[in-house]
């Protein structure tokens, strides 16, 4: 029992461990960005990182000192006589909480008081910080814990108190910090980044329990209808005994992982964040994770069920009797739903937000393009080597190979035709769609810095490997042709090295095409005007109305301002190129004195330096 609570009691301060070695940064981050907000003109930054800090780690030391006291008195009322309740455990949670209890709620009183007599405080980043902070670990152990009560609430599990005080603890504390940082208010939005963080994040662990409890279960039910179906029973299942199989562990298991992710990411996505489209986290989140991942997540399964399928047909199956070879076909079915409503909702959600946000959904979406070529690019490459392995095998076999024997290279033709099938339509259509986007585009659109991360870095890849297999290629040769052993071998010996050679030396030369296109279609950048020469000097001008507007010229080209002494004889105003403007701002500059007097008549500008007596 004693080793039971420690894990548990582990599980709730590891993350607490990990934050306080970051409390460094933090205190440097908030001293500077605390000065530049102003925040200096409450508390002070130090006095907030003293209050907050020592809060934060008062909790994490009394949260578990609390749980650790609920298990004891659960086990003792409700708990059977086997579960052994120990002394050591009882001075453990009261000597915990009763020390971080009062440190959390005295720190905590004072960041109160602060914030009642400056509401300003409210809004501060240390405040921020601390509260974001402690919603984050909290809403994670809180879920991790969820889930061992959900297991206990299905059946799967026996009563244990831990279950209960876990998840009912950390709840409790996020839901008072939700409340305050609700009462609060989003005020100025200064801090907005470290709230929006607080949100995508938790929505998208919260995502990923949802999506993997989900794809859990739908493996066991596949599983267990797919076993009914195709293995070989002597008496028929019944329907009971069909369910009874299905409700097994695993099942619970995914059920309780699917609905405590499922609460957590619903809460975060669609009360926290609703609304939230213009803002930079929100897209990240979308294009980068959820779209993203689950296009990879579709792509892996229906890459594996293709080869499956083709391995059947033309390769060499690992059984002769189908429902073996398929066994595996309801663990990528379990991975391919998920991924596919995953992929479907999120990419639907982007077009709609896409048309009512403001701005910064095409970068955005140019990154997920662009990545979504790089993973086709990545699968059609692994495609063409396996391809040209089982070609050079072909034409070259090795010495002693039967030339009827097909064994040794179907599976091989198999998988490289997959990786083809399924990578050349994937980055095929993003890659020429967004070669068609360049070319209706503006030329800002080649110089996108997505689009000079792809190609500058599958370009350096390809260029790496070009490298690194021609200089494996040239060992093997000179190593044969040193010691007299060079012959056909070679081919065989070094076929991984030249099959990527050839790959990524295509990969290399049409990308360094594509490279050049772009940098003949985009003008170069306009050389950088030359650096103003300082004025500081008092100016008074002795001008005519026309000449008021050449006046202006200078003032705004010296950045200074100009007093103004009205002609009464009248006289044109002279007109000036930029590099006569030039020539009047230098002898400006290079005149002694503080004071400049400029004549300005139709021949041009007299600088006469003064000075009054």
């Amino acid at each position: 029992m004693d080793a039971y609570v420690m894990f548990y009691l582990i599980s709730a301060l590891f993350p607490l461990l990990v934050i306080v070695g970051i409390v460094d940064g933090i205190v440097a981050l908030v001293r500077r960005r605390g000065k530049a907000n102003g925040e200096d003109n409450g508390i002070g930054t130090l006095k907030r990182v003293y209050f907050y800090g020592l809060a934060f780690i008062a909790l994490g030391v009394a949260a578990p000192g609390l749980i650790v006291l609920l298990d004891f008195l659960l086990d003792s009322v409700f708990g059977s006589p086997a579960l052994y309740r120990s002394e050591t455990q009882l001075a453990l949670g009261l000597a915990l909480t009763v020390v971080a209890t009062p440190i959390w709620f005295i720190h905590w009183q004072l960041a109160l008081r602060a914030v009642q007599r400056m509401p300003g405080e409210a809004h501060t980043l240390a405040r921020k910080i601390y509260l974001y902070l402690v919603l984050g670990v909290s809403a994670a152990l809180a879920a991790f814990g969820l889930v061992s009560f959900l297991r206990w609430l299905l059946g799967w599990e026996s009563f244990n108190g831990l279950n209960i005080a876990f998840p009912l603890v950390w709840l409790g504390v996020w839901a008072y910090h939700w409340h305050v940082q609700e009462a609060e208010g989003r005020g100025a939005d200064t801090w907005a980044a470290v709230r929006r963080l607080y949100w995508y994040v938790t929505a998208l662990y919260g995502l990923a329990m949802l999506a993997t409890g989900v794809g859990l279960v739908l493996w066991v039910v596949l599983q267990q209808a797919y076993q009914a179906l195709f293995d070989t029973q002597i008496l028929a299942p019944s329907v009971v005994g069909f369910w009874s199989a299905i409700w097994t562990g695993a099942a619970r298991t995914g059920i309780a992982i699917a609905l405590a992710g499922g609460l957590g990411w619903w809460w975060h996505w669609h009360r926290a964040a609703k609304g939230d489209i213009n803002s930079v986290l929100r897209q990240v989140f979308l294009h980068l994770f959820a779209v993203l991942g689950g296009a990879a997540t579709v792509v892996v399964s229906l890459s594996v069920l293709l080869f499956l399928v083709l391995q059947w047909f033309f390769g060499k199956p690992e059984s002769a009797m189908a429902s073996a070879h398929f066994r595996s076909l309801p663990g990528v079915i379990a991975a391919l739903v998920p991924g596919t409503v995953l992929w479907g909702y999120h990419w639907a959600l982007v077009q709609q937000e896409s048309r009512l946000a403001a701005q910064g959904w095409q970068a955005a979406r140019r990154v997920y393009r662009y990545l979504v070529a790089a993973l086709g690019l990545g699968t059609l490459s692994v495609g063409l080597v396996m391809v040209f392995l089982v070609v050079l095998g072909l034409l070259i076999p090795r010495p002693g190979t039967p030339l009827l024997d097909t064994q040794w290279w179907r599976n091989s033709l198999v998988l490289g035709v997959t990786l083809l099938v399924v990578g050349i339509p994937v980055w095929s259509y993003h890659w020429f769609g967004l070669q068609r986007d360049v070319l209706k585009g503006s030329p800002q659109e080649r110089a996108s810095l997505s689009r000079r991360i792809f190609i500058y870095g599958v370009f350096g890849i390809a260029t790496l490997l070009v490298l690194a297999n021609l200089s494996a290629f040239l060992f093997m040769f000179l190593r044969d042709l040193l010691e007299g052993e060079l012959s056909l071998k070679l081919i065989q010996d070094a076929k991984w090295s030249i099959g990527t050679l050839l790959m990524a030396g295509a990969i290399s030369v049409y990308h360094w095409l594509v490279l050049q296109e772009d940098r003949r279609a985009v003008p170069p950048p306009e050389e950088p005007a030359a650096p103003a020469i300082p004025v500081s000097k008092a100016i008074t001008a002795l001008a005519s109305e026309p000449a008021r507007a050449l006046v202006e010229q200078l003032q705004s080209r010296m950045g200074v301002t100009i007093r103004v002494l009205q002609r009464l004889d009248g006289g044109e105003a002279p007109r000036l190129t930029d590099v006569q403007l030039d020539e009047v701002q230098a002898r400006i500059a290079a005149s002694p004195g503080s004071q400049v007097l400029l004549a300005i008549d139709a021949s041009g500008v007299q600088v006469i330096p003064y000075r009054e007596l």
